[in-house]
């Protein structure tokens, strides 16, 4: 009897002891577990530290010198050549997204002139780049404040990018719109599902929305018969039809039997947008215009606007790029 009573003992014993031992087993693996975790997160982390390191070939447009420097570096440079430092922050890092993006686009659809390079500094062919002389030289007194804020931004969004079917887009963007961005394929042809129109109301706002340029009738001659115009003795019937698209940009305008797009005459008389109407009065023809760019993508002044109205940068990025979205990733 007091065997069986021992035996009792031990047994009850043994059930207290192995649950015990099987938890412990089971807190241990979970410890196991919690680290590897931890190391894992390190690595992503290591990752990341990476890729905000690395580096951008920058190839100057006028000397064909290219210099490497870090994305951050390059970030900033962008912005300080592109936006008004002045803006509102989540306009800023919509510029900082669009920029990298910019970027991304470039080097995957790379060409021979870049040689080793992966972009320019040429705001005309890719974007602008301006050096830390060169933002102090521009800013003078403001200097310290703009290039911290310009700092903060880019640490804050440099490894955001906006895709479109799993690519990097072509973010190009311009300082005011008329109203409504461009159609991509109104301006330059070809098709891109992300760069369609789009309201831009707070353009309108700009004080610099609409400007004006005279030019003497004989300088107009001049121009357009260069570029294949057959002009008559009288100035005010040369210009004979325009013809505008949806948004309100010249496609085509007739001058001397002569078809030139919207975009020729921008660049032949110096206009600040593809957005004009044409009069003659008193010896010369008066260009109105209204935006500054070329019209497509974003609007800086609109992003700045809607920044103002307490939109973020990603919903001013997803308003400009129909169809597209941010995305973190390595650079």
């Amino acid at each position: 009897m007091k065997s069986y009573s021992v035996i009792c003992f031990f047994l009850s014993l043994a059930m207290i002891l192995f649950p015990l031992v099987s938890v412990e087993k089971a807190t241990n693996v979970f410890k196991k577990e919690f680290v590897i975790t931890e190391e894992s997160e390190t690595t992503e982390k290591s990752e990341e530290t990476e890729t905000e390191n690395s580096t951008v070939k920058v190839m100057n447009a006028s000397s064909k010198n290219i210099t490497e420097m870090s994305l951050e570096d390059y970030l900033i440079g962008v912005v300080a050549a592109e936006i008004n430092p002045a803006y509102h922050e989540e306009a800023i890092k919509a510029q900082v997204v669009a920029a990298h993006t910019k970027l991304e686009y470039t080097k995957l659809h790379k060409t021979d002139n870049l040689a080793e390079a992966d972009i320019t500094d040429s705001a005309a062919t890719h974007q602008g780049f301006l050096t830390d002389d060169e933002q102090e030289e521009k800013w003078g007194e403001n200097y310290k404040t703009y290039r911290e804020k310009l700092e903060k931004c880019v640490e804050e969004v440099m490894n955001v990018i906006i895709i479109y079917d799993n690519e990097p887009i072509n973010a190009v963007f311009h300082a005011i719109s008329n109203g409504q961005t461009e159609n991509a394929t109104d301006v330059w042809g070809g098709e891109y599902p992300y760069l369609v129109s789009v309201q831009s109301v707070g353009d309108k706002l700009s004080p610099a929305y609409k400007s004006e340029v005279t030019v003497t009738s004989d300088d107009f001659k001049k121009k357009v018969t260069e570029n294949g115009a057959k002009l008559g003795d009288e100035p005010s019937k040369w210009v004979e039809k325009i013809t505008n698209t949806d948004t309100g940009m010249v496609k085509e305008i007739i001058i001397g039997g002569k078809s030139f797009k919207g975009t020729e005459i921008r660049t032949l008389f110096d206009l600040k947008s593809s957005t004009f109407a044409v009069k003659y009065n008193d010896e010369n023809f008066i260009f109105t215009v209204c935006g500054y760019g070329h019209g497509v993508g974003m609007s800086q002044y609109g992003a700045n606007y809607m920044a103002q109205q307490g939109l973020s940068y990603e919903q001013i990025l997803s308003h400009y790029y129909t169809n597209a979205k941010c995305e973190i990733r390595n650079a």
